[in-house]
């Protein structure tokens, strides 16, 4: 018998803000389709560049600031000085007073060092590694280490997947001490300081799975307790599969987020297994599930329904590498090889219509996310055929893509937006995390990661921008 499973929009309106409209700029015209179901947009966007004037070296925080000449940072109808996120303290409990998302007064970013089967704890703010925590057993062989990590709504934890197969759970606060077994809090206090696998009391729980090629994790919403301004009853989504087993298809699995104990498993006829697929995750405001791999001339599209676990496979008119969903339930994918001269495409459920960014095309390295100027912030390796790569974004509406930022950094993977609207990115070969202020235009560094590879919501933001409403 299947569990009991609610389908949650908006816990309480009033307090959330969940589910509804946008309050971004209005003004941008929907693109016109031609009746394929795909339809693109045409018009032009001003590109300028920005170049760093230096960059970091070793160990801690680095900042250099770009230069750029016309740079126009805003989305179509915003204005430059976009809003900053403020989280704010908590109200009163007796007052009923909780916003949706994160009432914790700090923002951190969780990086998975790929090739040390870890992942660092970053305070977003002054950019210092707070905790390392093992994520696997071993050291890492090949295509087994941690990639994607998920914070929840409440911005408490992490679900963080390894490639080889397992999810563990981490807290950023409130840790169980003596949760290894011993008496007293024993945890990492930094990248110095990082205590074997399961033996420091903030990981939670591991849950391992039968895979060899396990990618996907995403939180699902949960309930909002207005008094004690705490999430319970979330749950975790992850995907996989063994191709050494011959595994036909993908599996997606539900699980307990307090447990770890597995729910659901869904096997998505369809969604065929192999080493890269599945590849990327991202929920709803509903907590429904879309998820997608990287196998060029096979593309798929996959979705789970959070209330009933039907599932549907589509196929995308591009290559996804990088995948999110908009605050408005639409699922955007970046293209990998220029497939259809796009820089992404959205798909809109309700219609089944894809619309394509193609005023500029932008290969992308890797990732995509909405800040809450309703701009789609992604990676590129190159930008109309040149420059060596950086940043650039998307209307969500108008499916104009902006002007390109370059960053001088190698190969960067993964993107995520912080609480306070910076822009992050990793870059795996420099052991390097970036964030990118796109009113200042600054970029700060932190080194000291290894082999950094997170391609997924490692701030949190993505799931409170599609649960909590554009401005979280």
């Amino acid at each position: 018998m299947m569990p009991t499973s609610t389908r949650y929009s908006c816990v309480l309106a009033l307090a959330c803000g969940c589910g509804g409209g946008s309050t971004r700029a209005e003004g941008g015209q929907d693109s016109a389709s031609d009746g394929t179901g795909i339809s693109s947009a045409d018009g032009s966007s001003g590109q300028s560049s920005t170049e760093p004037t230096g960059g970091g070296s070793g160990e801690g925080p680095s900042t250099t600031v770009a230069s750029a000449t016309n740079a126009d940072t805003s989305s179509s109808g915003d204005g430059g000085d976009g809003p900053k996120f403020d989280i704010g303290g908590l109200p009163d409990a007796e007052s009923g007073g909780c916003e949706c998302g994160s009432q914790l007064g700090f923002s951190y970013i969780w990086i998975a060092n790929t090739d040390d089967g870890s992942v660092a704890k970053i305070n977003t703010i002054t950019m210092e590694e707070e905790a390392r925590y093992r994520t696997m057993a071993a050291q890492p062989v090949g295509e087994t280490g941690p990639s994607r990590t998920s914070v929840n709504l409440g911005g408490d934890a992490v679900a963080v997947a390894n490639r080889g197969g397992g999810l563990t759970k981490i807290r950023a606060v409130d840790c169980n001490a003596g949760n290894n077994g011993q008496p007293g809090l024993q945890t990492s206090t930094g990248p110095a300081d990082v205590l074997p696998f399961l033996e420091d009391d903030c990981v939670e729980w591991h849950t391992p799975f039968p895979y060899d090629t396990q990618r996907p994790v995403a939180w699902a919403p949960g309930v909002l307790d207005q008094r004690a301004c705490t999430y319970s009853e979330e749950k975790v989504w992850t995907a996989g599969c063994s191709v050494a087993s011959g595994d036909p298809w993908v599996t997606v699995n539900y699980i307990d987020g307090d447990t770890g104990v597995v729910e659901e498993m869904i096997e998505i006829v369809g969604f065929e297994c192999s080493s890269l697929s599945p590849y990327g995750g991202a929920v709803n405001a509903a907590g429904d599930f879309w998820f997608t791999n990287l196998v060029p001339g096979n593309d798929r599209l996959g979705f789970v329904d959070r209330a009933t676990f039907e599932f549907e496979v589509i196929t995308p008119p591009i290559t996804p590498y990088g995948m999110t969903v908009d605050h408005e339930g639409r699922p955007w994918l970046a293209q990998w090889v220029g497939a259809q001269n796009a820089s992404a495409a959205r798909y809109t459920p309700a219609t089944g219509q894809w619309d394509l960014a193609n005023n500029h095309v932008a290969n992308v390295m890797s990732g995509i996310q909405e800040d809450a100027d309703g701009r789609m912030w992604m990676n590129y390796w190159t930008y109309d055929g040149g420059m060596s790569g950086g940043l650039t974004y998307i209307d969500v509406e108008t499916m104009e893509v902006g002007p390109a930022f370059e960053i001088a950094a190698t190969e960067r993977r993964g993107i995520s937006i912080d609480l306070e609207g910076n822009v992050w990115s990793t870059a795996r070969y420099d052991n390097t995390a970036y964030r990118f202020d796109p009113d200042t235009l600054q970029v700060d560094s932190y080194a000291g990661l290894i082999g950094p590879y997170t391609y997924s919501d490692m701030t949190g933001w993505g799931l409170q921008s599609v649960s909590c409403g554009p401005e979280g």
